[in-house]
């Protein structure tokens, strides 16, 4: 089964799932669940959608536990209480004041998931038809990400990359950048850089059937890009975004490694000024679900 939580009600996330959802086989319609209560889905489908929900039979409603939460955290915890190990869950995008856990406001549907399974080192993958992409830290500052970056941090991010992409991916090469520019240039920008060599060192040893090359500087690893059998690891955020949308565009999937099953996200946002227009481009989902019809 794959369950689709709404994101933010006023974003596009439901407008580009159902126009994409109408393009797929009936029979691949009948393995979607969303997460939404239907009033909203009503609503949702009087102002930005150009058909009514008797399109919609195949896809099966569950409404979300009422509490006082937004609909996008209501939504996940509801999710997440059904979810099993053989699922999918979909997660449509959402603002940073929807993610609410134990009372506090969190960054984002990553760090609601580290949160909810108290686990740090879950990972913030991006993937496409022919690459696959992990950062090794995401949502924070860039002035935290030298400190941030420990031998610890790299191994269990790689791990649990690895573990997860193996499920239906076979990686074989793995390529690391550096932090700095030119890699800290031997310590003349910065030492940071030496965890990584450092962490590329002991991983050889402990996955010897994979080869790990690095590090490369983050403006020309690109160039060592060839197929969906390797695994790019970036430093932060931007570094390693920057050159994949620039390359795909919306064709991409957000992808959380280190969960006890499969979670994809588009790898775009809301879009709030598009809401209502009917005219968002559901291209980059499309590309999604039927990327993930062979998971299941």
């Amino acid at each position: 089964m794959i369950y689709v939580t709404p994101g933010h009600e006023k974003g596009i996330g439901l407008e580009v799932f159902l126009n994409a959802y109408l393009c797929l086989s009936e029979y691949y319609q009948k393995k979607f669940s969303l997460i939404c209560e239907s009033d909203i889905l009503k609503r949702y489908l009087s102002n930005c959608l150009d058909f009514n929900d008797d399109k919609l039979e195949m896809l099966k409603i569950i409404n979300p536990k009422a509490s006082n939460e937004p609909l996008t955290t209501r939504s996940l915890l509801t999710g997440l209480d059904i979810i099993s190990e053989s699922d999918i869950l979909l997660t449509l995008p959402s603002s940073k004041d929807q993610f609410i856990f134990k009372n506090a406001l969190v960054n984002g549907h990553t760090e609601f998931f580290r949160d909810f399974y108290q686990n740090n080192n879950i990972g913030m993958n991006f993937l496409t038809n022919d690459i696959n992409v992990l950062l090794l830290t995401d949502h924070i500052s860039i002035s935290e990400v030298e400190t941030a970056i420990t031998e610890e941090l790299i191994i269990s991010k790689f791990e649990n990359s690895f573990k997860s992409l193996s499920k239906f991916r076979e990686i074989d090469e793995v390529f690391f950048s550096g932090i700095n520019p030119h890699c800290g240039e031997g310590g003349l920008i910065s030492s940071a850089d030496l965890v990584i060599e450092k962490s590329i060192n002991k991983l050889s040893k402990m996955y010897p059937k994979l080869n790990f090359r690095g590090m490369f500087a983050g403006d020309t690893i690109h160039f060592q890009m060839k197929n969906k059998n390797q695994l790019f690891v970036y430093a932060f955020h931007d570094q390693g975004l920057a050159p994949f949308k620039l390359k795909y565009g919306l064709k991409g999937i957000n992808f959380t490694s280190g969960l006890p099953f499969k979670r994809v996200s588009v790898d775009h946002g809301t879009s709030f000024n598009l809401y209502g227009k009917k005219i968002a481009n559901y291209y980059g989902m499309l590309f999604l679900l039927k990327e993930i019809e062979s998971w299941i």
